[in-house]
């Protein structure tokens, strides 16, 4: 007479998802030769559904020029329902579609859907970083500060190495995090694109998490949060240097940017030399959609591996025998795994995608067929190691600082996720 209403409610229990408990009817069926009773009416809690990491209880704020639409659904597509205007309080119920979040309002109540890169948090504390600081503008020299603050109050736990020197002689600074003689390394770069800053502030944040969790078992990361130091101090700077007055003059004539000054700055992809190292690697490089010379974008370099930044990253791969590689770009907001004809690397390029998605809920997304050149695809392609592309924010960068409220929730747990997925 018990089993069968124990195994009622063991299955209840496992399907259940309604957020409150349920009035369920379970009636025991009569014994033989016995009255019928009455039917029991038992309250079944139904457990709440596990928050995905990037769940916080904290209060954002609506960041805007003058208003932003709530929509039913995630899509600029759908109903919308209402408006959000600058100083709004909302909580993050979530992120969905690669932009949007869901939203509640604090006041009112109404939930919703609207871009993400909108909402910063009220309270940078939340972040739980202690040494790096958000800004608009990370430089080369508060990373450095920062690397180096890191390895000052953390130094049982990570070293500090060189990857090699750029153009410039500034120095492709890595943070290495866990035991050199860990069964498994990781890679993460960013900041290959000058205009991507944002990737080094969250890469060295990244880096003071773990840190602040005493790294992950029998898992090495080398961090190596700007991959292109040069290019970022030239999208910083406060006119045109001279090291690319003439590149500046040369996208003038060509029409290849009709930005002048700062807004010409701002959009500065390339290293020093004026090229994209992101399509200077061996990976179907004669394939780029390339400038004919050096630009401010789109330039693949004179030859293969022709920079001291590419060459670096290169020799600073085949040093360690690395699991996984991730490269953080900006923007769009999803996962790129796939280059290339090999089956094994796509395939496990793709469970790595999909162990980073749980955690960020950033979208895995397939080779579009017309990216060549870059250091993930030559990771895949060449060494033949599970790489992914990051791509963080919501807008075109370089990000506002509002953007960094849902990178940072969104990415925080990325490197939890990765050191399980290696060591399974």
């Amino acid at each position: 007479m018990k089993k069968p209403l124990a195994f009622l409610l063991c299955l209840l229990l496992l399907t259940g998802c309604a957020p409150k408990a349920q009035n369920v009817d379970v009636t025991e069926p009569a014994a033989s030769g016995t009255p019928s009773e009455s039917p029991k009416t038992v309250s079944v809690p139904t457990p709440e559904p596990t928050p995905a990491p990037y769940v916080t209880d904290d209060i954002f704020v609506v960041e805007c020029e003058n208003s932003i639409n709530l929509r039913e659904k995630s899509s600029s597509k759908s109903q919308q329902i209402g408006t959000l205007v600058t100083g709004d309080k909302v909580k993050i119920l979530g992120y969905q579609s690669q932009r949007f979040a869901r939203v509640q309002l604090v006041e009112g109540g109404q939930v919703g859907y609207a871009i993400a890169g909108y909402f910063k948090a009220e309270d940078y504390a939340s972040f739980g970083l202690s040494i790096v600081k958000p800004a608009e503008k990370y430089t080369y020299e508060q990373m450095m500060a920062d690397l180096d603050a890191l390895a000052a109050k953390y130094p049982d736990l990570c070293t500090l190495e060189s990857a090699g020197q750029s153009v410039q002689g500034r120095e492709l600074q890595a943070i290495v995090i866990g035991d050199i003689k860990a069964a498994h390394h990781v890679l993460v770069q960013g900041a290959i694109h000058a205009r991507e800053n944002m990737c080094a502030l969250l890469c060295t944040a990244m880096a003071e998490r773990l840190l602040q969790k005493g790294g992950e078992a029998e898992v090495c990361f080398h961090i190596l949060p700007m991959a292109n130091p040069d290019g970022s101090v030239i999208q910083q700077s406060a006119q045109i240097p001279e090291a690319v007055v003439e590149v500046y003059k040369s996208d003038g004539i060509k029409g290849l940017s009709t930005a002048t000054g700062l807004l010409y700055l701002a959009e500065w992809q390339a290293n020093a030399n004026g090229v994209d190292l992101n399509r200077n690697f061996d990976a179907e490089w004669d394939k780029v959609d390339t400038t004919e010379a050096a630009s401010y974008m789109n330039y693949r370099g004179t030859a293969v591996e022709s920079e001291p930044e590419t060459k670096a990253l290169v020799a600073y791969t085949d040093k360690y025998k690395f699991d996984a590689t991730l490269s953080y770009h900006a923007t769009g907001s999803a996962i790129y795994w796939e280059f290339g004809e090999d089956a094994a690397v796509n395939a496990a390029s793709l469970r790595l995608a999909e162990a980073i998605k749980a955690v960020s809920a950033y979208e895995p997304i397939g080779n579009s067929g017309d990216s060549y050149g870059g250091y993930k695809d030559w990771a895949m392609l060449k060494r033949q190691i599970p790489s992914v592309t990051i791509e963080i924010g919501t807008r075109t960068a370089p990000l506002l600082e509002v953007e960094f409220s849902n990178v940072w929730f969104r990415n925080r747990d990325v490197l939890s996720a990765v050191a399980n997925w290696v060591r399974g």
